[in-house]
């Protein structure tokens, strides 16, 4: 049973990996780099090096060791990225998944406020959620207005925000659940 705490950690930590596969993406470029350009630098280094009487230290098998460090690094990333972004859609569009709301709404210029319980705020969860759909925050689905610390009903019953709310989040989880498939 997912709730939205799990799924508010899940996206944080999908959206560290992303910081961190962006920085082995440029330490990969730059070893790359280095990579090309030894052979072409090697022999005017090492025949200035024999002239100076000092040894040439040829870099390419520790830049080769790097590259396949980064390249593991980043396989394991990508993949750890994969499998939470599995986990976050598998889990966001289940049946069971518990919304935190507080049950008594708030009603405010002919609209219907639900809060979450203990002001909680799910600012990773929206984000990540709107990339999923393409959508941006706070997102609007049938409408009511889901963000990280409210949901808006336009309506001005709570019966009619309830049937809504529930009728965007199915829409939701609909969406994410075709896209799970693709």
């Amino acid at each position: 049973m997912a709730d939205f705490n799990f799924l508010e950690d899940l996206a944080k930590k999908v959206k560290s990996e992303r910081i961190n596969l962006h920085q082995i993406d440029e330490e990969l470029k730059s070893v790359n780099m280095r990579l090309h350009e030894l052979p072409l630098k090697k022999p005017t280094e090492s025949t200035f090096a024999k002239m100076i009487g000092i040894q040439y230290e040829d870099q390419m098998e520790q830049l080769e060791k790097m590259k396949l460090n980064l390249e593991s690094q980043k396989d394991q990333i990508t993949s750890s990225i994969k499998k939470d972004t599995d986990t976050f859609i598998t889990e966001m569009s289940s049946p069971e998944l518990i919304i935190p709301l507080d049950p008594k709404p708030v009603f405010r210029d002919g609209n219907v406020l639900f809060h979450y319980r203990d002001s909680a705020k799910f600012q990773n969860l929206f984000d990540f959620l709107g990339e999923l759909l393409g959508l941006s925050i706070p997102l609007v689905v049938k409408d009511v207005l889901l963000s990280s610390s409210e949901i808006i009903v336009k309506v001005s019953n709570e019966y009619d925000a309830k049937q809504k709310f529930i009728s965007g989040i199915n829409e939701i989880q609909k969406t994410l659940t075709i896209k799970r498939k693709q």
